[in-house]
């Protein structure tokens, strides 16, 4: 069903409460700001730092929830679970990279066109500016080189427009630039990595690996254009999401943990394939 906003953008998926599974985030969202701004308050942090953990904490899990419908667009208890997944994070004190969440989000749509047309100058403008933010302000020097690689693939699928070809050498030159600018790109903290974080990732990768090649039809149709979503362009979304779950160990342990919310939409979506959760009421936002 489309929107308003599809005039405007062909990525953009609003929230319209008159979907269950959209109202619930709705109903959900301020309640996990409160509840981990109580719980981080209780066990010491002061209330500025509470309220701002609690603040980000909600903006990651629903961040989490929207790149978890990216991921498994069939089942609506993938994104649930990633949500969840991504609020006990936050509850333990995890701090997340929001932009490159959102850069990553932006660019898998691109990818595997849950909306349906596509991408218009608004968006690729988005994209370049998320993933500004995720290299300058956050550190992820590999998010530009990844959306190059969702840009170039949807041009496999389809031939685009003059504009989405010209982000490519504009997201190459800023990923490039991250190696000259201030201190450069430092792969030595790679050495910061916890082990038994490396093996969650390798084994969490590798069994997603398997659930991507074994996706062999997507029911879920496109907010826009209502037929369902092409099964391949789902699969390289998917693809994508693993390979940002992999390149945050290229920034050692802070980059790991600071997108730990991709693990757990890898994480959910080995679960949420076999919850029997109705899709009759997806959302078409």
């Amino acid at each position: 069903m489309s929107h308003p906003i599809h005039k405007y953008s062909a990525l953009a998926r609003p929230i319209e409460p008159q979907y269950p599974t959209n109202l619930a985030v709705i109903i959900l969202l301020p309640l996990i700001a409160i509840g981990l701004f109580a719980w981080l308050a209780f066990n010491g942090a002061g209330m500025g730092d509470a309220g701002k953990a609690g603040l980000f904490g909600a903006l990651a899990a629903f961040l989490a929830w929207a790149l978890g419908r990216e991921m498994d667009p069939d089942h609506n208890a993938t994104a649930f679970i990633a949500m969840a997944l991504t609020v006990g994070l936050a509850g333990l004190g995890y701090g997340f990279d929001l932009l490159t969440l959102g850069a990553l989000m932006f660019a898998v749509r691109l990818v595997n066109r849950t909306v349906g047309p596509q991408a218009r100058m608004g968006d690729l403008i988005t994209l370049v500016l998320l993933n500004l933010g995720a290299v300058f302000v956050e550190g992820a020097w590999w998010m530009p080189f990844l959306s190059v690689i969702a840009l170039a693939v949807d041009e496999f699928f389809e031939r685009s427009n003059l504009t989405q070809r010209l982000a490519i050498p504009a997201l190459l030159v800023m990923g490039l630039s991250a190696f000259f600018v201030g201190d450069g790109v430092d792969v030595s903290v790679m050495e910061t990595l916890v082990r038994g974080w490396v093996v969650t990732v390798v084994v969490i990768t590798l069994l997603v690996a398997g659930t991507i090649f074994n996706t062999q039809e997507v029911f879920a149709p496109m907010d826009v254009l209502g037929s369902p979503c092409d099964c391949r362009r789902v699969q390289a979304g998917m693809t994508l999401i693993l390979l940002a779950a992999i390149c945050s160990l290229l920034g050692g342990q802070d980059s790991l943990s600071a997108n730990l919310a991709i693990l757990a939409v890898l994480a959910a979506s080995l679960v949420g394939r076999n919850i029997e959760f109705s899709k009759k009421d997806e959302d078409a936002a």
